[in-house]
């Protein structure tokens, strides 16, 4: 620094006194000090391009020259300085273009707003134990549906059958150039969804006659679609209704003739009232069954909408649309003369029902239903997050008890052998990820038991037969567990089923909500245990508070009682192996006994 001199470097004469050196010393401290704001004043102005700078001068009699930059007034620069540009409000130069100025400001967040229906949906109890409608009470309900209901042993409702047949009947109860709001309807599973769709259904189409399809109930597999048949036919049993099952299980011929009667006075009439059909079948009636009209339908139930919703076979609802004359008009909007006659004329589309356990909240997968003011009625709650966003959970039956046990992966089949002997488990549903480990488990189970417990394999490599005669047994108390797929958790119901034990964790949370529905149905109590390696407990503790759960118990099962069947298990095991070393030799012995006797016709050469 200046003021720390050292004389032999001094540039002033010898012959200055002290005074004099310090007073040039300050000047030039002083001088720089000017420099360095005149420097920055002149990278504060190219700088800041997107705001422009107001620059003035106020000439004061009592203040000098003072330059006003953005209301910032430093020391008394004066403005006849070289370097300095003032800049007018009118004058602005912008000769460069600065690039990321704005990375760093706070954007404003985005929130999810979600429809209003979704976010103010009808609240359906889940409690089915407490929360009863005695059917004496329902003064809305047909007299021959009462009289079916009772002789089933039905003598109540559950919550959500009290809340969406009324509603559904009030809807049709208004004229008919109304059109109906469509329902959605998320509710556990076994909380009678079916009896919802199904009661409304038969008692709107008894006031009714004709030869035309009315309702139509949509399923994304054929042991759901025989299901749902099976249960309108029974209430249908003392009306003049006619149901319908086209799931491909019969020939496409043998269906075509069951639906459909050519007249010579009407033509192409419809023997059947309410048709229960996969998306898949459905398609292929539309474009290969001749006389084939859905142009009457008025009610059009998605079961399983979610499952249907992610695999849309041939999309088929595009197809249903078009069919029925509905496209043009829905979709274009347009009307030529708005006037009565026109819309006397024009037909309402059919009511969609949607239900589904896990029915997703997504209004851009609910978007392609084209639900026309839909209500929901859901049993879930709703949490709400800081960021005001609503998001609707799963939920399974209050009677239903969850929980987990951890072990290694040895010690799985112990696991499960114990719930069997030891805690006498009985109608048990054993679900794996994969066919393979379901048929290696019920052949040890077998032999391992040694005839004290009856295993059984469901799979989806049985034919329909089989699997009716195996669940027939499960019913009569013949079988003791039954081990599958997943292809077992989706809607079917299982007769009494008391446990349900996942073998292996499920891969999310909605295969979990339908695993664990297999019990705890109608009311009737149930036990639902997840067995889980150690490696495998903060995913799933991740996938059950997804749902909107708390944390599962845990049991704790003592290592004593595993140690004592540990011997027996290995001999187990070791006949286990063999007899699937002999299956895999049965099966390379017929492929090659296949190929060998293969000869095909060698072609003559002309």
């Amino acid at each position: 620094m200046d003021l720390f001199v050292i004389n032999r470097y001094r540039e002033t004469p010898d012959d200055l006194d002290t005074a004099s050196q310090e007073r040039i010393n300050l000047e030039k401290l002083k001088k720089n000090i000017e420099e360095r704001k005149r420097v920055n004043l002149n990278s504060k102005i190219s700088v800041d391009c997107l705001n422009p700078i107001e620059i003035t001068i106020n000439n004061n009699e009592e203040d000098d020259d003072v330059i006003k930059i953005n209301n910032f007034e430093p020391d008394k620069i004066h403005s006849d300085e070289p370097n300095v540009k003032l800049l007018g409000k009118n004058n602005v130069h912008h000769e460069f273009k600065v690039l990321g100025v704005n990375d760093f400001e706070k954007k404003p967040k985005v929130q999810r707003i979600l429809p209003y229906w979704l976010s103010h949906p009808y609240n359906v109890s889940r409690d089915l134990q407490s929360q009863y409608f005695p059917l004496e009470d329902q003064n809305w309900l047909h007299k021959t549906l009462k009289s079916i209901l009772n002789s089933e042993g039905i003598t109540h409702l559950f919550p959500v059958q009290a809340q969406v047949i009324p509603f559904i009947l009030q809807e049709h109860s208004l004229s008919n150039r109304l059109w109906r709001h469509d329902v959605c309807v998320s509710a556990p599973t076994g909380s009678g969804k079916t009896l919802s769709f199904v009661i409304p259904i038969i008692q709107l189409l008894l006031k009714e006659t004709g030869h035309h399809i009315r309702a139509m109930v949509v399923l994304p597999v054929q042991e759901l679609a025989m299901q749902i048949a099976k249960v309108f036919k029974k209430y249908c049993t003392r009306t003049a209704l006619k149901v319908a099952l086209l799931s491909g299980s019969t020939p496409l011929h043998q269906e075509q003739q069951k639906i459909v009667r050519h007249t010579e006075s009407l033509g192409w009439v419809s023997e059947v009232d309410i048709i229960v059909c996969t998306a898949g079948r459905l398609v292929e009636h539309i474009q290969n069954t001749e006389g084939f009209s859905l142009k009457h339908l008025k009610f059009l139930v998605i079961d399983e909408a979610d499952r249907i919703m992610d695999h849309i076979q041939n999309d088929w609802l595009y197809h249903m649309d078009k069919h029925i004359k509905l496209e043009n008009e829905l979709m274009s909007g347009k009307v030529s003369n708005l006037n009565w006659a026109t819309l006397s004329k024009q037909k309402s589309p059919p009511q969609k029902l949607l239900f589904s356990a896990t029915l997703s909240q997504d209004p851009e997968k609910l978007e392609q239903w084209g639900l026309f003011q839909p209500k929901l009625f859901s049993a879930a709650p709703i949490d709400k997050y800081e960021d005001d966003e609503y998001i609707r959970k799963y939920t399974t039956p209050s009677e239903l008890h969850e929980q987990f046990v951890t072990c290694n992966a040895e010690h799985k089949p112990l696991i499960l052998y114990h719930f069997l002997m030891d805690l006498k488990w009985d109608k048990v549903l054993c679900f794996t990820n994969a066919a393979q480990t379901a048929h290696r488990l019920a052949i040890l189970l077998n032999k391992w038991g040694q005839g004290n417990i009856k295993v059984a394999e469901l799979s989806a490599a049985l034919d329909r037969n089989k699997r009716d005669a195996v669940l027939k047994k499960f019913t009569n108390s013949e079988v003791n567990i039954l081990i599958g797929t997943d292809a077992l958790a989706r809607g079917i119901d299982v007769p009494d089923c008391r446990y349900v034990i996942s073998y292996d964790p499920p891969r999310n949370i909605k295969t979990y909500i339908h695993r664990v529905g297999r019990t705890g149905r109608a009311g009737r109590s149930g036990t639902a245990i997840t067995i889980l390696q150690q490696n495998q407990m903060n995913l799933f503790m991740e996938l059950i508070k997804s749902s909107g759960k708390t944390e599962l118990p845990q049991l704790n099962i003592e290592p004593e009682k595993i140690e004592k069947i540990l011997e027996s298990y290995h001999s187990a095991l070791d006949e286990t192996k063999t007899i699937i070393h002999d299956e895999i030799n049965l099966k390379v012995k017929k492929s090659i006994q296949l190929k060998r006797g293969f000869n095909p016709r060698k072609r003559k050469h002309e």
